[in-house]
């Protein structure tokens, strides 16, 4: 019986389970927010998650990082300029923790 050319059989490896995100990044909703008194904030991704988030107020961009929290708000921060963007399933507000106020509030997805 003659010798057939076979190739050898290579272990089959599993791929890599997918990098799995953040919880805070599930649950936090992106793009253009209508607030209380006329105001609006953008909120978006740029890049990967891990780079953290950008919001936009008033024509000025800032980098925003996430916190935990114990109440399952997702919480950002740019501690640099004291903003903080706290939201939760019913709304959103935008606080200046350094001046001690309110930015924006009942912000919704629009």
């Amino acid at each position: 019986m003659p010798v057939t050319e076979t190739k050898p059989l290579l272990p089959a490896f599993n791929k890599a389970p997918e990098a799995t995100l953040p919880t805070w990044a599930t649950q936090l909703k992106t793009g253009n927010f209508a607030c209380e008194m006329g105001n609006k904030v953008e909120v978006k991704y740029e890049g990967r998650v891990t780079d953290g988030v950008t919001l936009v107020w008033k024509g000025s961009a800032y980098r925003m990082e996430p916190v935990t929290t114990s109440t399952g708000a997702v919480r950002l921060e740019n501690k640099g300029e004291g903003l903080v963007w706290i939201q939760i399933p019913s709304k959103s507000m935008l606080l200046n923790s350094k001046a001690g106020q309110q930015l924006a509030n009942d912000c919704k997805a629009s």
